[in-house]
């Protein structure tokens, strides 16, 4: 899925985080093969990353905006 993209809202971000420490909670837990639920963990960890990037670029994408406005306003 190279180039996919998804909206995220806080919430849902939150949600995320949360299930990655269910999911530590799970491995602690765990003498088995954990294999998959280190891969889930993973998986979160990418996504979780992907969003907040996606919101500091575009946080900083308004701010330039912003202060091109300002500046044109002069």
């Amino acid at each position: 899925m190279k180039g996919s993209s998804a909206y995220v809202t806080a919430q849902e971000l939150e949600g995320l985080r949360d299930v990655t420490g269910y999911l530590s909670a799970m491995l602690e837990g765990t003498s088995g093969d954990a294999s998959h639920l280190i891969a889930a963990k993973a998986a979160l960890h990418s996504v979780i990353e992907k969003a907040e990037k996606s919101r500091r670029s575009t946080s900083r994408r308004d701010t330039i905006k912003v202060a091109l406005r300002a500046a044109e306003d002069r």
